[in-house]
């Protein structure tokens, strides 16, 4: 049986009431609300504010007209996110606006960062034996992923899948980041109660290049992992080689067989034609891999960093590509909780990040939360670029 995504073309910048009949034309394509859940039952509207910028987040009035369409139909509905690490969630609900929303659309804001969390089983087959939810997402009997279309360095995409990350605590963001991030995503996904995706593509925002694309598109569906891999080929990623997909698909949480999925509301090889005459996303700067291709000259060693730092860490040493043999050994240190003085053999030391400002005394530093142009003009510091051509100029 083929999985079903939902498609409605939009007007990128449109007002919110366009954007309202968008989401719920989607979701009648889909057979409506009736056909997902009954009235009464409990909704989690899960939208991703990455950080205080606009087109970096859903797009407002996508959240607003999702937990409006729910509210209207008799559902209780819960809004609620825990943001990107760096992020204060009070600044990032105030910025975004969340209260409002909630309140215009008859919603309930809540706090995932500092809600309970819930311990939930992995199921036999996972990387992880268990993952703490939020109890919002655990008691909830849908949690609706308002993701926003991004790229991203170290997962390809970040899309409805990886936006249940706001789902587990800042620890556990970090855990992942550590030990298995793609994996980590599969098996989060595989304990959470049914989940609706409602992809926000009015804009993509390509996390590379640092630029947003007017796509003008709202996505749905109840197969996460087929909307997010009918997303990632309108972006120009083949979903079998975008990690997380490939995991969830192998263990059967979903379709990436674009064979396998019924596009409903658009023709999606001519509408993937007609974006690529005026833009393509750029290939993700995976910073390990780079690294990889070193071979031995660079090294990273990470202790529990978030996913911006990588991410920046990724474009900065993208930037240094085609000098890397050039190097001699130089170890990069990444995220609060590494401590470069235990490494004897690690050449050249450069700490990246403002968790790791107390060494700055001891090593290279290149500072910043997360560390981007405007932070190292703010710190009075190098970018790492800078830092790295200057052994190679010495």
């Amino acid at each position: 049986m083929k999985s079903i995504v939902s498609a409605v073309r939009v007007l990128p910048q449109g007002m919110d009431y366009v954007i309202l009949d968008a989401v719920e034309l989607a979701l009648k394509q889909l057979g409506g609300i009736e056909s997902i859940i009954e009235r009464k039952k409990t909704v989690l509207v899960k939208p991703n504010i990455a950080k205080p910028e606009p087109l970096d987040y859903t797009n407002p009035a996508v959240t607003w007209a999702i937990a409006k369409l729910f509210s209207e139909y008799g559902c209780r509905v819960l809004l609620g996110e825990d943001p990107a690490i760096p992020t204060s969630e009070k600044a990032a609900y105030s910025h975004y606006g969340m209260e409002n929303i909630a309140k215009m659309a008859g919603a309930e804001l809540v706090s995932l960062r500092h809600s309970e969390h819930v311990i939930k089983r992995v199921p036999e087959g996972g990387y992880f034996t268990e993952i703490p939810i939020s109890k919002y997402a655990a008691e909830a009997d849908l949690i609706i992923s308002a993701a926003t279309m991004k790229s991203a360095n170290i997962t390809t995409v970040t899309l409805g899948m990886k936006n249940m990350k706001g789902v587990i605590s800042p620890k556990w963001k970090r855990k992942f980041h550590t030990e298995g991030l793609n994996q980590g995503i599969v098996d989060l996904n595989s304990v959470l109660p049914p989940v609706l995706t409602v992809l926000d593509c009015t804009f993509g925002r390509d996390m590379t290049k640092k630029v947003s694309y007017p796509v003008g598109l709202i996505l749905a569906g109840l197969d996460t992992v087929a909307t997010d891999a009918v997303c990632s080929s309108i972006m120009g990623f083949d979903a079998g080689e975008v990690e997380h997909l490939s995991l969830a698909n192998k263990r059967g949480l979903g379709n990436i067989d674009l064979n396998k999925i019924e596009v409903v509301g658009l023709e999606l090889e001519e509408f993937i034609k007609e974006l690529k005459c005026f833009f393509t996303f750029s290939k993700p700067q995976n910073p390990f891999e780079i690294a990889k291709a070193s071979n031995g000259k660079i090294s990273i060693v990470q202790g529990n960093p978030c996913s911006i730092c990588l991410n920046e860490l990724g474009n900065s040493l993208a930037e240094l590509k085609d000098r890397l043999n050039e190097f001699e050994k130089v170890t990069i240190f990444v995220g609060p909780n590494v401590h470069p003085e235990e490494y004897k053999d690690a050449g050249t030391k450069i700490l990246i990040g403002s968790c790791l400002k107390k060494y700055e005394d001891d090593y290279l530093y290149v500072g910043g939360c997360p560390p981007t142009e405007d932070a190292w003009i703010a710190e009075n510091c190098g970018s790492l670029k800078q830092v790295m051509e200057g052994l190679l100029d010495k």
